[in-house]
């Protein structure tokens, strides 16, 4: 089943927004096409400054697209915004170094608390739930009592990944989640949301540039590069034949050969 349809999208970056210090405005997605079935793992890849975050942001309601249509589950969710309220908190989205924006007065159960009860009242009670979630994400439940300040980077990340999944989420858009973590966390963290994943059946729209990540996790593959997607495939026959230029590209300079 179709969960997320995206069709001839365009996005102008205007002076004096949040991801732009430019003098004049710039088309920076120019027509984007792609779909994301239910259950699926998609990487869409792409260098710094392509447009992948802008992406992601207008798939959750957070920036405005110029044109185009955005279609969630069948219901247009773009433009006709106002049907974004059916959609509930099934739209998660995780940021780079989401860890970081965690609230610092909180604690890691009162944090996991909100978006537990906001998605529905557990009858096996919040704090039950809240351990299986930090377990999930492999960390004790003894850091439930914690505040962010006691946690490392990585186990910050961790709880930020917890929390969006707090909401019970049937599509997560992940925003370079691992920046700023060392390589073996890096890999621990998105080794344990693919296993949560395929356990839970939601979607995952994995925002990378890392090529090599995107080939082992994910089942497709969707190429950014001047404002469009210029190659999707799955990720094996993206690996063993890669068409467009600008993948060919990508794939050598991460030391990958096909």
């Amino acid at each position: 089943m179709l969960l997320l349809e995206i069709d001839r999208l365009r996005c102008t970056l205007r002076p004096g927004s949040t991801l732009s210090f430019r003098r004049k405005p710039r088309l920076l997605l120019k027509g984007i096409s792609l779909q994301l079935a239910e259950g699926g793992f998609v990487a869409l890849l792409g260098e710094s400054g392509s447009g992948k975050t802008t992406l992601a942001r207008c798939i959750a309601g957070l920036q405005a697209p110029d044109s185009g249509t955005i279609t969630y589950r069948g219901t247009n969710i773009f433009p006709q915004t106002k049907n974004r309220k059916a959609t509930g908190v099934e739209i998660q989205m995780l940021f780079q170094a989401s860890g970081a924006s965690l609230d610092p007065t909180m604690t890691v159960l009162d944090s996991l608390a909100e978006g537990i009860t906001i998605h529905a009242e557990p009858s096996s009670g919040i704090i039950a739930v809240a351990e299986e979630l930090v377990s999930s994400v492999g960390m004790p439940k003894e850091c439930l009592s914690r505040l962010p300040s006691q946690l490392s980077g990585g186990q910050r990340q961790r709880i930020a990944l917890a929390r969006a999944l707090s909401a019970a989420p049937r599509l997560l858009v992940l925003d370079e989640p691992t920046a700023g973590l060392d390589i073996l966390t890096s890999l621990h963290i998105l080794h344990l949301l693919k296993s949560i994943q395929g356990k839970e059946g939601f979607s995952v729209l994995l925002i990378t540039h890392q090529v090599q990540t995107a080939l082992s996790l994910c089942d497709r593959i969707a190429v950014l590069h001047d404002g469009l997607i210029v190659e999707e495939e799955s990720a094996e026959v993206l690996h063993r034949h890669p068409r467009h230029d600008y993948t060919k590209r990508l794939l050598r300079e991460s030391g990958i050969s096909f």
